[in-house]
């Protein structure tokens, strides 16, 4: 558990600051790089949890919601960056990429775990 709280919480810092970007319209490209961003600490929590589940006693349910997680941010990412190449410093409309409301909720990819002892 000492290795996996640290990237938890460096992933639920990085999705923070999507979602802060996304509140004061940041431009695309700002977007593109906090996501990707997001999916590197996430892909490390992902390999994290996949390398150590036995060990630890996690439920490999846990690493595919993980993984499932992961290949949603990096759709997320492929729409935001091509936005971002097409217009870089247009202010989007990530409402449109993102979709209306609270993006990335608390129990999201990186957010509240539940850990199985």
């Amino acid at each position: 558990m000492k290795g996996f709280v640290p990237l938890r919480e460096e992933a639920e810092r990085r999705r923070k600051m999507i979602k802060a970007a996304g509140d004061r319209k940041a431009p695309p490209d700002e977007a593109c790089k906090l996501i990707g961003d997001f999916g590197q600490a996430e892909l490390k929590l992902v390999k994290y949890v996949e390398t150590n589940s036995a060990k630890c006693g996690i439920q490999p349910q846990f690493a595919v919601r993980l993984r499932t997680g992961h290949r949603n941010t990096e759709q997320l990412q492929k729409q935001v960056c091509t936005m971002a190449r097409r217009n870089p410093s247009a202010g989007p409309d990530l409402d449109k990429v993102l979709g209306p409301g609270d993006f990335w909720p608390a129990s999201g990819p990186a957010g509240d775990f539940r850990i199985v002892r």
